[in-house]
Order: C-alpha cells, then sequence, then structure tokens
C-alpha cells in the first residue's frame, strides 16, 4: 500500500488574528446602512418643481414610499431626511404653481 506523499507544512495562524468575526458573511463585508435610492429621487424631483406640477406630485409619492421602506429596513437603509425633504419641496412646489396660476387668472382673464 502507497502512502500519499506529504502535503505543506501546517502552520499556526499569526498570534490575535482567529479569522473573520461569527456571523459575518465574508472578510471585510460592510455593514454600514445604504442609502434609500427612492430618497434621493424625491429630493432630486422636488428640486425641478419650478417646471409644472407633475414633478412635485412624483416627488410626493417617492418621498412617501421610501419612508416606508427606510422604516421596514431596520436600519438597513437612511435617507430619511432627504425623503422628508422631497416632500415639502414637493408640496411647495404644488403650492407655488398654484399661486401662479391663481395669479395668471386673476392678471389675464379679468382684463
Amino acid at each position: 500500500m502507497s502512502q500519499p506523499p506529504p502535503g505543506p507544512p501546517a502552520y499556526p495562524a499569526p498570534s490575535g488574528w482567529g479569522g473573520p468575526p461569527p456571523g459575518a458573511i465574508y472578510p471585510g463585508a460592510s455593514t454600514t446602512p445604504r442609502v434609500s435610492g427612492l430618497a434621493v429621487a424625491s429630493l432630486v424631483t422636488g428640486l425641478f418643481f419650478w417646471f409644472c406640477a407633475i414633478p412635485g406630485i412624483v416627488s410626493i409619492v417617492l418621498g412617501h414610499i421610501a419612508l416606508e421602506g427606510i422604516e421596514s429596513s431596520s436600519g438597513a437603509k437612511t435617507g430619511r431626511g432627504m425623503a422628508i425633504a422631497g416632500i415639502v419641496l414637493g408640496w411647495v412646489g404644488i403650492g407655488l404653481v398654484g399661486v401662479l396660476v391663481l395669479w395668471w387668472f386673476i392678471t389675464v382673464v379679468t382684463i
């Protein structure tokens, strides 16, 4: 009966290093929460409120969806402030468009 050839010599692990922490998916895995893309989209569309009321409506809807996603993620997603800012900017934009339409009717239609 033949014996298999000897393998490489086994070296002990360096002291102080016991491998990845228990429960880690892989070494170097990031545990920082991610920013919600819907919150960013809500903020960006909220900034375009001066074009018409449609970006304001989109901003409000995306902001509310982002807030629900952030709340249900148990801390895995962030961006609550951006979502709220998008909702506020959406309502401000809709309000400004409403005021401008009202001003236009008062000045143009009554003349």
